[in-house]
C-alpha cells in the first residue's frame, strides 16, 4: 500500500479554511485541474480535462474538520483500496491543512501524487490571496 501526505500552513483560521475545503462545489476554486464539482448527497463528482472521477464521501465531520473519500470510478485502473483525507487543524494564528492518500495497488500512487501535490499548492495559493 502506498501512503502519501502533503501539508501547508495558511493564515486563515481553521473554521474559514474548513468552510471552503468541505464544500465540494468550491473545489474548482482551489484545484485548477477540476472544472466542475458537485455532491449528490452520497458521492463527490469531479470533472476536468483528465476525465471524470466519482468518490464516495466517507466522512464530512465539522467538529474534527475532516473530509474523507474513496474513489469508486474514473481511475486508470481499479483500486483495491483508496482513502483520501483532508484535515484542517489549528496552527498558531492560522491553520495547517494535511491532505493524505492511502492507495492499493501502489502503482496508482503516481496518479494521486500528481493531483494531490497540485491540490495542496492550489490550497496554498487560494488562501494566500484572501484575507
Amino acid at each position: 500500500m502506498a501512503t502519501l501526505r502533503f501539508d501547508t500552513q495558511v493564515k486563515q483560521n481553521p473554521d474559514q479554511v474548513w468552510a471552503v475545503l468541505s464544500d465540494v462545489s468550491k473545489i474548482p476554486e482551489w484545484l485548477p485541474v477540476v472544472e466542475e464539482a458537485y455532491f449528490d448527497g452520497v458521492h463527490r463528482h469531479l470533472s476536468g480535462p483528465g476525465g471524470k472521477l466519482k468518490s464516495l464521501v466517507v466522512t464530512n465531520d465539522d467538529t474534527l474538520r475532516r473530509f474523507q473519500y474513496r474513489v469508486v470510478e474514473g481511475l486508470p485502473q481499479p483500486a483495491e483500496f483508496h482513502l483520501g483525507t483532508i484535515d484542517v487543524l489549528a496552527d498558531g494564528d492560522g491553520s495547517r491543512v494535511i491532505y493524505s492518500q492511502e492507495i492499493l495497488p501502489a502503482s496508482l500512487a503516481p496518479v494521486f501524487e500528481k493531483v494531490v501535490s497540485t491540490a495542496i499548492a492550489g490550497i496554498d495559493n487560494y488562501f494566500a490571496t484572501r484575507p
